[in-house]
């Protein structure tokens, strides 16, 4: 792999390549719909938070960037949209129509080995609530009041620098979906140090 000025990394690169098989293929499959880039963004996140409510743990372990529409694995928006693929080239690609639809398109077949059945129990629940809502109603539902979202962009004043840009660079803390759970937060705790490591 070529190196960036702005180098960019996926931890669990294999089970998020698999992820994005899974959610592409399961919302096609389901719901009879095609998935774009913002809807699987979406999607990443709402498993991710799920997880880390019903475990203390993601599934990921991305890092998820507050911005205009609703929080963004960085990561994976960067490698699909501006690196070609790169890193997730094996497992998906985006097929490019006009500026705002971005179809993710599945390269491979999915392969569980990196999900415990758990975990898969999870993701099928959440693209079965979720699966068949549209980008904006996703985008609605994650700027809800009350949203690790919301609150970061109230915080930070982001609703005025969102009349002017799309991104900001702050990170959503996952940890604060769990902060009066301390058996939670030791388990959210460990899984970030040894996706770090």
């Amino acid at each position: 792999m070529k190196k960036h000025a702005n180098e960019i990394s996926l931890p669990n690169l294999d089970k998020i390549g698999n992820l994005i098989i899974y959610i592409v293929d399961g919302v096609k499959k389901k719901h009879h719909q095609k998935v774009y880039l913002t809807k699987l963004l979406k999607l990443l996140y709402i498993i991710d938070e799920t997880s880390v409510k019903e475990t203390g743990t993601p599934v990921t372990g991305l890092d998820y960037r507050v911005w205009k529409m609703g929080p963004v694995a960085y990561s994976v928006y960067k490698d699909l949209v501006h690196d070609e693929a790169e890193m997730l080239s094996s497992f998906a690609e985006v097929k490019k129509g006009d500026a705002e639809q971005k179809q993710i398109v599945a390269k491979n077949s999915f392969d569980d080995a990196e999900f415990s059945d758990f975990e898969m129990g999870l993701i099928d629940r959440v693209l079965g609530a979720y699966g068949h809502y549209q980008s904006d109603a996703l985008i609605a539902l994650l700027h809800e009041d009350g949203s690790l979202w919301r609150k970061i962009v109230n915080e930070k004043h982001l609703d005025e620098a969102f009349a002017k840009e799309n991104t900001s660079p702050y990170s959503i803390d996952l940890s604060q979906l769990i902060a009066g759970d301390p058996h939670k937060l030791e388990l959210f705790k460990n899984a970030q140090e040894s996706l770090n490591l």
